[in-house]
């Protein structure tokens, strides 16, 4: 696990909420502290796709909703003339990003029992990046852990995020 802190709060946010750079990210949950709080549960409901009992053709394949498909709303929720009071979002890797990291940490584990997280939290003025992984299967190797903490500094950087090191 490793926690950044996003140099330039205002540059960071245009990032997340106006560019394509985290699009292909799942949301797990995103919560957000304004005049109430917002909490979006990102788990889709495949309930809602069927159509007089049968599947529809427009039914997502994954678990959780894309950022593409949430960061509008999230928009809405924060700009304005007040700064959040906090916010969180617990982001997945999409299934290629995910592929990607497991490839270099040259593991032969199923893919499904390896969970990646990156937590995006804005509290007290900061905004911290934190990752984390989590295994379905017991595993003693942290080979899949660092290579996510080395994949996400390195993300960011390409994608022009200016971060330095939390304390």
């Amino acid at each position: 696990m490793i926690a950044v802190l996003a140099s330039n709060k205002k540059e960071f946010m245009t990032k997340l909420l106006t560019s394509d750079i985290f699009d292909n990210f799942l949301v797990e949950e995103a919560t957000i502290d304004t005049f109430n709080t917002f909490h979006i549960d990102g788990n889709i409901h495949k309930d809602f796709y069927k159509n007089d009992g049968e599947l529809s053709d427009d039914m997502p394949l994954l678990d959780y909703s894309k950022w593409s498909d949430l960061k509008g709303i999230c928009f809405d929720l924060i700009k304005g003339k007040r700064t959040p009071l906090s916010f969180k979002f617990t982001f997945h890797p999409g299934q290629a990003m995910k592929n990607e990291v497991l490839e270099k940490a040259g593991l032969n584990i199923n893919p499904e029992d390896v969970l990646l997280g990156l937590n995006i939290r804005f509290s007290n003025g900061n905004i911290i990046l934190t990752t984390g992984c989590a295994f379905r299967v017991f595993s003693l190797d942290k080979t899949i852990e660092k290579a996510w903490d080395e994949f996400i500094p390195s993300f960011l950087e390409k994608s022009n995020i200016n971060t330095k090191e939390y304390e």
